[in-house]
């Protein structure tokens, strides 16, 4: 069981809880949660937003918050806790990472550059608000998401470069289908002119990305966990996740539509209503929560087993709901169902939101596919260099044999080269929590029954042959 604190939760976008107890009938390891959080970083946090809400309040703008939104996790994930464990800021802090995190400042750039040009001149809010989705948020994920952008395994739970840059890939490619489908079925000018608000923004961010990056990142790493060491979650925790997603992304949908109008959210009314399109959001919505929790299910864990083509149908599921979904709430937006496709005069608009919803497709389905298959060596190394050395004897064969019994229920192929998986991250710890994971690995590989023990050995000889 993982346990955090519910009494320390985060201030944007971390969690700020004091530990993680890892146990599997047992208390024993006890993981940092992030070292240092309560006394060095949350101070600074606070300074941020009180100012922020002082400047708001003083000014009524919502720029000192987008800043201090923005500044929050910056913070936190540029932050040197590698101190508190004799390592210096490279080995757990890569260029990669570093590059993806400072690229987070084209966010408030981005958003003064559209409420800043004048409504006179649409296209270059046009622009500026593609650049935004296509680029800062979506293709700067992709440069984190892959293998040498992580850091070296750290003794703590919250590891930012593991989840930066699938969790970026999602947002990045989910705004980028749902503002495309907007440009395609919405009004035409000025309905798809970004007016832009401040305030409307900082929803974006508080209510939108800090659920899909951060938060969602956070709450994943913490079900691997779990699942590693106890198996699968059960149906309701798994459709819980995924209906937190959808609503995730309908903040964030909700507070565009306002950015889109100059509306600060919750303020007035902005929704025209379909009950049509009421109606397809939550066929959508079921769809999505019924059939990913389904398919998650059956791919079973633990989670490094996952295919690349199991990973592609996941992304092709989700992509096929939210576009429905997508298309549901441009009618309650804006009302009206069906929507008609933005042509003639204003087929530039389509074409705009083509551009946008492709772009969205590339993200969702084979890069994040990627990416997540990328993530899996990340994450076993922690778990093999910080949570299986934490445990006891006891615990730590418990959580092995849980491994190596769902390993056991792959093809040979897949074997291989989930096998292939662990010999690699072996081979790059150090050699004292090496040899404690690998005799462990002995002693339940001992236990099982003369086939599953061959087959098993097989596919270890064959990976230390490949590696």
């Amino acid at each position: 069981m993982v346990t955090v604190p519910s009494d320390k939760r985060n201030l944007g976008g971390a969690v700020a809880a004091s530990n993680v107890r890892v146990t599997n009938g047992g208390v024993t390891g006890r993981l940092p949660m992030f070292p240092g959080f309560s006394t060095n970083i949350l101070p600074v946090l606070v300074a941020y937003w009180v100012v922020a809400s002082g400047v708001a309040a003083a000014y009524s703008s919502g720029l000192p918050l987008v800043i201090a939104g923005w500044l929050s996790p910056t913070t936190i994930m540029l932050w040197p806790v590698g101190r508190k464990f004799g390592l210096k800021y490279t080995d757990y802090r890569t260029p990669w990472f570093l590059a993806s995190v400072a690229s987070m400042a084209g966010v408030p750039l981005c958003v003064f550059w559209i409420i800043s040009t004048p409504m006179s001149d649409p296209f270059e809010k046009y622009l500026a608000l593609v650049l935004l989705i296509s680029v800062v948020i979506g293709l700067f994920g992709v440069e984190t998401a892959h293998r040498e952008a992580y850091g070296k395994p750290l003794r703590m739970f919250f590891r930012p470069d593991l989840i930066l840059g699938s969790n970026r890939i999602l947002a990045g490619g989910l705004a980028a289908l749902a503002i495309g489908m907007k440009f395609m079925f919405s009004d035409a000018p000025p309905g798809d002119v970004p007016h832009g608000d401040w305030f409307a923004f900082f929803f974006i961010i508080v209510l939108g990305l800090y659920q899909l990056i951060p938060l969602r990142g956070l709450i994943k790493m913490r079900s691997t966990l779990t699942r590693m060491l106890h198996g699968g979650a059960g149906l309701g925790t798994t459709l819980l996740r995924e209906l937190y997603l959808i609503a995730g992304v309908s903040l964030m949908l909700f507070s565009a539509h306002n950015f889109f109008g100059g509306a600060v959210p919750f303020t007035r009314n902005v929704l025209r209503g379909s009950e049509l399109g009421a109606i397809d959001m939550v066929a959508a919505a079921i769809f999505v929560i019924l059939l990913r929790s389904w398919y998650k299910r059956r791919v079973g864990d633990p989670f490094f087993k996952e295919t690349v083509r199991q990973s592609l149908i996941k992304d092709l599921i989700l992509v096929v709901g939210m576009s429905a979904y997508f298309y549901g709430f441009i009618a309650v937006m804006v009302g009206g169902f069906p929507r008609p496709l933005n042509l003639g005069a204003n087929l530039y608009l389509s074409l705009i939101g083509l551009g946008l919803y492709l772009w969205g497709l590339i993200l969702l389905i084979p890069l994040r596919a990627w990416a997540r298959q990328n993530q899996k060596t990340g994450i076993m190394q922690q778990m093999m260099a910080v949570i299986l050395p934490s445990l006891d004897s006891a615990e730590k064969n418990a959580a092995i044999r849980k491994i190596l019994t769902g390993l056991l229920a792959l093809t040979d192929s897949e074997l291989a080269k989930a096998a292939k998986l662990m010999v690699s991250v072996l081979g790059k710890l150090p050699e004292e929590q090496r040899g404690s994971v690998m005799d462990a690995q002995m002693r339940v590989l001992a236990e099982l029954p003369a086939e599953d023990r061959l087959r098993m050995m097989r596919a270890m000889d064959y990976a230390m042959m490949q590696h």
